[in-house]
Formats: structure tokens, sequence, C-alpha cells
């Protein structure tokens, strides 16, 4: 139906205008010749589906390389990425640590309370103007940034640019898979300092690497720790009588956890608008809570790792939190920890942006998924709970689900599930020998002529970028034409992350600002990009325009009825031909749909 509604769309615009976990190239035999494909046609769907599409020339160059030398590359993942690191240097906020991103990076209402204590403003006696121009030349002073310039320039920048341009293309559609798995938001107020160390740091540098590890990556970093709210959940009041004796070190701890919270949360907490007028910034409301919290422990059974149906119950979710009571996040800049760690350090453990309390864990005995894990236990727990989910049958099915859903079809069939199970079980969770059994099954191979899977507007958009080879300058319009679309990156609320199917972006109002996306990019009207069209300039015939832009935007296809439509209603006399031409390909259900 939706492509039957595309096809309509484009009349009317037309009228107006098995298992392998080495990635060892000699090791991967892909059967695309068993589905009735050539090397040119296998190429074209591997750079369709474990890339964010083909460049000009792309697919003759694989196929003459070879659809599985290409893949062993794409599967190590280190290609050489001179013009995107050239790029990247565009986003300052990229080469920054967490400490640096966050000092560099201030709130509003935590730079106006330091310039206040300097005697620099005076809130309640100057004009709102006054304050931003004092604020700004302070800024400029300190070489300090806005926030916004961090989550609306820098990050999703930086994500546009490498799908665009990175050589390690299945490395980037893997961040971007796993990122949704392991949705954090910049809508939360704690957490948006840390979201793009997150991705680099915790998803992007593991995202061909071991499930386990990805996982516990994710665990320990304060984007998570702070957007399901572990790193405030402790045990209960009545399970902490054996640990008075900590209750001193535990109060200083939580007064230094507040002044941090009210530099990091103090804005949101309060309702104040940026810029507007506030009192002493307070930490958002779930910082003051005290006890356990199980948000994060329901997230990672139902979400991360055994999936809704997964065999748990409300007891494994409880128990689960219980062990990981203690861990939190290090709280940047924060003096009086640093003090507490070095006078006690037995009751600490620090590994980076993580930070693991003591005196904030839940001793007692516990039972999670029929095991027992004594009494007197600690950090170790929350590390035997990854353990035990990471190698559970039902984490396996679920994650392999996933997977043959964002690479195969919405509808993966169950042969295809339990190949894929099998390889995640006897590997133990390798991510490269999963990709590899999907290559080599014959589902992904039969889906290069079918092409069910429809394009996320972020997907759609990278891969027309990177089909008419455009110069980037600046992204930020193509990212608003992205959130117009339906995908408004790094600020989808709930923690399951974007969907993944079609029927998540197939809706009227979504279809006619695809089209319109495409006619935007050829004409110039989305601006900070330039394109460089191979006929401009030429009085080519609607024929050869066709030709030209076919192999470009629609390698391998056969596309014999939109290509039909756009001769037929383009006539020879037409200004701009190639940009309608262009235009009509880029909405047309063959390039929608990968």
């Amino acid at each position: 139906m939706f492509r039957f509604a595309l096809h309509c769309i484009l009349a009317i615009c037309l009228g107006a205008m098995f298992i392998v976990p080495d990635a060892d190239a000699g090791k991967i035999k892909l059967p695309y010749k068993k589905a009735g494909l050539n090397k040119k046609q296998a190429a074209a769907h591997l750079l369709e589906r474990f890339a964010f599409g083909a460049r000009p020339g792309e697919v003759n160059r694989v196929a003459k390389m070879g659809p599985e030398k290409w893949l062993a590359q794409q599967l190590e993942g280190t290609l050489p990425d001179a013009q995107l690191e050239k790029r990247l240097k565009a986003f300052p906020a990229v080469a920054m640590t967490t400490a640096e991103i966050v000092a560099t990076h201030p709130k509003n209402g935590y730079l106006r309370k330091e310039m206040s204590k300097a005697g620099i403003l005076d809130v309640e006696k100057m004009k709102k103007k006054e304050i931003n121009n004092k604020m700004k030349a302070y800024r400029k002073e300190k070489g300090l940034r806005t926030l916004g310039q961090l989550t609306n320039q820098d990050l999703p920048g930086q994500k546009l640019v490498r799908a665009v341009y990175s050589e390690n293309q299945l490395r980037e559609v893997l961040t971007d898979f796993w990122f949704n798995h392991f949705n954090v938001t910049i809508r939360d107020g704690a957490a948006r300092h840390f979201v793009l160390s997150y991705e680099q740091d915790a998803i992007r540098s593991n995202a061909l690497g071991q499930f386990r590890t990805l996982l516990g990556a994710t665990a320990k970093h304060p984007a998570m720790l702070h957007y399901l709210d572990n790193t405030q959940s402790r045990a209960p009041q009545q399970n902490q009588q054996n640990q008075r004796r900590n209750r001193n070190q535990q109060n200083q701890t939580m007064a230094a956890d507040n002044e941090m919270g009210g530099e990091m949360g103090g804005e949101m907490a309060s309702g104040k608008k940026p810029g507007q007028k506030a009192a002493i910034p307070k930490p958002p409301p779930k910082r003051q809570k005290r006890g356990l919290n199980e948000n994060y422990a329901r997230e990672l059974m139902e979400l991360h790792t055994l999936g809704v149906d997964g065999g748990y119950t409300q007891k494994d979710v409880v128990e689960v939190a219980r062990a990981l009571t203690g861990w939190g996040a290090f709280p940047v800049g924060n003096k009086s920890i640093l003090k507490n760690m070095k006078r006690n350090p037995q009751n600490f453990v620090h590994e980076g942006d993580f930070l693991y309390r003591r005196f904030w864990h839940d001793r007692k005995a516990k039972v999670i998924l029929g095991e027992t894990f004594p009494a007197g236990g600690g950090v170790e727990e929350g590390e035997r709970v990854l353990n035990m989910l990471a190698k559970h049958p039902s984490t396996a099915r679920f994650i392999s689900t996933k997977l043959a859903r964002r690479f195969v079809s919405d509808k993966p069939s169950e042969t295809l599930i339990n190949h894929l199970s099998d390889t995640f079980t006897k590997t133990r969770g390798d991510i490269k020998a999963m990709m590899i059994t999907l290559a080599q099954s014959p589902e992904f191979w039969a889906e290069a002529k079918t092409r069910s899977k429809l394009k996320s507007p972020f997907t759609l958009a990278s891969s027309a970028l990177r089909a008419l080879e455009a110069d980037v300058k600046n992204p930020r319009p193509t990212l608003n034409w992205i959130t117009r679309m339906g995908e408004p990156l790094y600020r989808y609320l709930p923690p399951t992350g974007f969907p993944d199917y079609a029927e998540s972006w197939a809706n009227t109002g979504t279809l006619v600002t695809r089209m319109n996306f495409g006619i935007g990019l050829v004409t110039g009207r989305i601006g900070g990009v330039v394109i460089n069209l191979p006929t401009k300039g030429k009085n080519n015939s609607t024929n050869e325009l066709l030709k030209t832009y076919s192999k470009i935007l629609l390698p391998e296809q056969e596309a014999k009825d939109t290509l039909n439509q756009v001769k037929i209603t383009v006539p020879e006399n037409a200004q701009k031909k190639d940009v309608q031409v262009i235009a009509l390909l880029l909405g047309s259900p063959e390039f929608q749909y990968h």
C-alpha cells in the first residue's frame, strides 16, 4: 500500500515537475549467485543494507574488489577515514573528554550562578538583554560554549557527517542500530551532557565486538545511569542497619551530589527557561528520592537483553535493581567525593565515568532468575547479573530478532532467527559472527529483489547525500528535514528507541515530506549542502538523463515503471530537466526502500 502511494505521489509530482566468527574474506561465502544475482547486484544490495547507500561508482568498485572482501573490511571497521576526520573538526565536542564536555558547555542556570558569585552579574537589577550579553562575553573570554552548541550542532552534526563520509559504513550503521537499542535522550536534563560520549565510547567503540562488552559499557555510562535513574538507586532504609557506620560518609556524598545535581539539572527542576531569573539551582526531583529505583533493571531485561517475554518476573526486576544499587555516575567536578574516596577507598570503585558506592549497595541475599546471590556481595553482583543476562537464551533470540528485522525484513523468518540465535550462543554474542550469519543467509539475498525495508528518515537523507556526492558544509538544515520527516535525532524519549519497521515511517504526511526533501535537495532549497550534477549545463535528452541518474541513484535495480513515468511526463523542452529527473528518482519507491 505504501509503495502504491509512493507511485501515486510520484505521478502527481511528475505532472507538476554458516557460522563464521572470523571476518577473513576467504572464510565468508555469500550465496548471492543462488539468489540469481551477479557481483554488481550483490554489491548494490550490501551497500543498501550494510551501508548508508552507494556513492557514484561504488557498486562497480565493490564488485571488482569482491563482495566478500568488502564485507570483511567493513567487519573490521578500521579503514582510513581522512576525509571524515577532517570534517569532524567542525564539531569541537567530538574531541573532548566527558569532563571537558561538561566543563565547556555549562547550563545557563549554573553559569548565571557562577557569574553572580563572581560579581559579574546582578540578576535582580540587570535586564535580560544585558545579562545575555555579559554571559556571551564571559563564554568567549573563558572559552565556553552553549549547551545548544553541543546538543543541536555537534552531536547530531557529527552523526550525519559520519554516515555520509565514513569509509567504515557498517560500523556507522550498527552504531545507529545499537544506539536505538540502548536508547538515551538529550531530553533528559541529567543525561544530555553525556550523550555524545555515550555514542562514541560505549556504542561505536563496541558496535562490532562482543554483546557482553557492549552491554557493560552502556550499563556503566553516565548517560544511561542518569537516564534510567540507576545513579540514584540505593538500598532501602530498612536494609541499611549494617551500614550505619558509613552514615556520615553517605551524607557528605549525597550533599556533594546534590550540589552537582544543581549544576547539571537545576534549570529543568525549577521549571525555569534559559535566560529566566532563577534561584539557586536545585537538582531534579528524581535526584532527591532515596531508596531502590527499578527503572534501569526493568529496561535492562525488557529492552536490552531478555525481551518482554523473556521469562522474568516482577520479583526478578526488584532483585536485579537491588543487585545494581550503588552503581552510579562519577560526579564530574565534585571535589567532596574525591576527598571521600581518598579517605575511604574501600567504599568506592571508580572506573572512568563510573562510580560504585559500597554504602549504597543492598548487601542482603538475592535470588535472580533462579540463581542465589549470597548476602554480603558488592559491585560484582551487578557484573554477575550482566553475565547472566548476556548468555541467556532469551537474549540470544531477542537480539537475533532485532538484527534480522533491521537488516533483512520487518517480519523475519523463524529459520533466520534460529540461525542467528545459534550463532549468538556459540560465539557468546560475537556481533561480527552474527553479521556474517546474516550475510550468508538465503533470506538476506532474497531481499535484493523485493527491497521491503522502508528507509528511516536518517537513512534516506544520508543515502541521498551519498548518492549525489554532496558537500555538507552545514548539517543543520538537513537535520531539520530529518526531524520533519519524523526522526528527531537523540530526542526520542521512550527507552525503546526509534522503531525499525515500515509502519513507523509510512503515513501520508511524512510521505509528502520525504518527497519534498528530495525536491529541496536538488533545487538548492536546503541550505548548507552543495551538489554537483554531472550533466549540469549540458543539453541532454530525458532518456540520457534517466540513463545517467538511474545508474547513480538506483544502481542495479529494475525500475521500469518508475523510469517510464519519468520519461513520459518530463517533456524534452522542460527547463532544468536534470533537476526534475533527480528529484523524482529520489522520491521513487525504488529509492525510498532498500
